[in-house]
């Protein structure tokens, strides 16, 4: 009857440790996949204003207004993506200006909540050239 006992014991403490190892390689996954979709957004918007802006207007540091994710995403509906724009100047007119794109998301990392203000950032240059 003990040796019952104790061999339930045993395996009882071993499923509690399986559970935690699975749990936490669970948590790791989400955050893998999460980090993934949030590199993938941060690089198309940045390829998007690439294309599209009109950078010939920023002469100093500008913010752009908080862009929320599509709810497609696999990030949280609360993410933002955050586009600032630095142009570098040498004499008047800047030659080149910076796109950084930072991904701002929560995480649920073992039933707490965190918030990661750059959890992802991407900078891109954009050199003012003739472009057809």
């Amino acid at each position: 009857m003990i040796e019952v006992v104790i061999a339930t014991a045993l395996a009882g403490v071993a499923a509690l440790a399986l559970y935690g190892a699975i749990q936490m390689g669970y948590f790791m996954i989400v955050s893998a996949q999460q980090r993934l979709d949030a590199q993938s957004l941060a690089f198309d918007k940045a390829l998007e204003i690439f294309n599209t802006y009109t950078f010939e207007t920023v002469t100093m540091a500008t913010n752009l207004p908080p862009i929320t994710v599509s709810t497609n995403s696999v990030l949280p509906p609360n993410s933002e993506l955050w586009v600032a724009l630095y142009p570098n100047v040498s004499t008047s007119a800047p030659y080149k200006w910076d796109i950084e794109v930072r991904v701002k998301r929560t995480r649920n990392w073992m039933g707490r909540t965190t918030i990661l203000t750059n959890d992802v950032r991407f900078t891109l240059s954009r050199y003012a050239v003739g472009r057809n």
